[in-house]
């Protein structure tokens, strides 16, 4: 486009040159002693100012062009730091208690930030925001409903999480993991039976390892509640069908119909199980039938700002004061 563009533009110039030589002529002297010398000069310097018009322009285009390519690498380097700094949790709430801070006060899903990346999307959870203040992260959910959620999941499934918030579903282990290593946090599980009867226990610490250490929980501290916190294991590794790793000798997901912190013998009671009517729950020898399980986490150690909007003023659930900002994230 540019030669075609050149040649035309040449073209036109030595058009009117050619007019202003003939005008030029017309109106020279008889005697012919007109300066023909002087013309083509200024033809020349036509020519000359176009090629330096062309070369600025060849300057100009290429500098453009070095501008966007510096703009370009500079966006996406801020693309690519924006995505993996780690943030804090303004704005991105990190679990169901920075949503009650933010004035959340009504149970139900919600969206939550557990990674500490940018580039990982937000978790839809269920938010528990009446018990005992609310503030609760659900991480498994049961319930009666027309199609029961098949619990019996491989690894991986419990590992990203499956289900659907509203009605039954597990978290998945890598989100619980990265929610338990950012804060301390204590952990409930909540129990409705099919005579009517609830029961809850509560333990005030609890830790869950990494996948390299197979996920391990571990609870400690004081309990409180109504139901024996014997009935359920926490003091293990995970465990499902395609992988095990407790301290049975056989698999207990396999054998118990659903992943969970198994521990030795299989004996007590599994939330995961298949749901045939409820789920059947073993203590010291007594089966019950439960119709209802929720096993839920909240930060024991809270700030101000938690203890400021704790909706019932029991002193955040029995956590004690922290001098560090608890809802700084590591």
């Amino acid at each position: 486009m540019r030669a075609l563009w050149t040649c035309l533009c040449v073209g036109v110039l030595t058009a009117t040159s050619a007019t202003k030589l003939h005008n030029l002529q017309r109106e020279a002297p008889i005697d012919g002693k007109l300066a023909m010398d002087d013309y083509p000069l200024q033809e020349d310097d036509l020519l000359d100012k176009h090629q330096l018009l062309l070369q600025r322009e060849d300057e100009e285009l290429a500098q453009q062009n070095l501008d966007d390519s510096f703009l370009n690498l500079n966006r996406q380097e801020a693309d690519n730091t924006s995505r993996h700094k780690p943030v804090n949790s303004a704005g991105r709430p990190r679990d169901c208690a920075d949503h009650l801070i933010g004035g959340s006060t009504t149970s139900g899903i919600y969206e939550i930030y557990p990674f500490t990346c940018t580039c990982n999307g937000p978790v839809r959870v269920w938010c528990d925001m009446e018990t005992d203040g609310g503030g609760w992260t659900v991480f498994l959910k049961r319930q009666n409903q027309s199609r029961q959620v098949n619990f019996n999941r491989t690894w991986a499934e419990y590992k990203d999480g499956f289900g659907d918030p509203s009605r039954e579903y597990w978290l998945g282990n890598e989100a619980l993991y990265k929610l338990i290593a950012s804060r301390e946090y204590a952990i409930r599980l909540d129990l409705e039976y099919k005579t009517g009867i609830s029961q809850y226990y509560t333990y005030s610490i609890v830790k869950v390892a990494n996948e390299a250490n197979r996920y391990r929980a571990s609870v400690q501290g004081p309990v409180s509640g109504t139901a024996s916190s014997n009935c359920f294991s926490l003091n293990s590794v995970f465990t499902t069908y395609d992988n095990y790793g407790d301290i049975n000798t056989g698999n207990c997901a396999a054998v118990r119909g659903g992943g969970w912190w198994h521990n030795s013998g299989c004996r007590y009671g599994n939330p995961t199980s298949p749901y045939n009517q409820g789920l059947n729950y073993t203590c010291y020898s007594t089966t019950s039938v439960v119709t209802k399980v929720q096993v839920k986490i909240r930060p024991t150690v809270c700030d101000n700002a938690f203890k400021t909007v704790y909706l019932n003023s029991k002193n955040c659930g029995g956590c004690h004061n922290n001098n560090d900002d608890s809802r700084e994230l590591l």
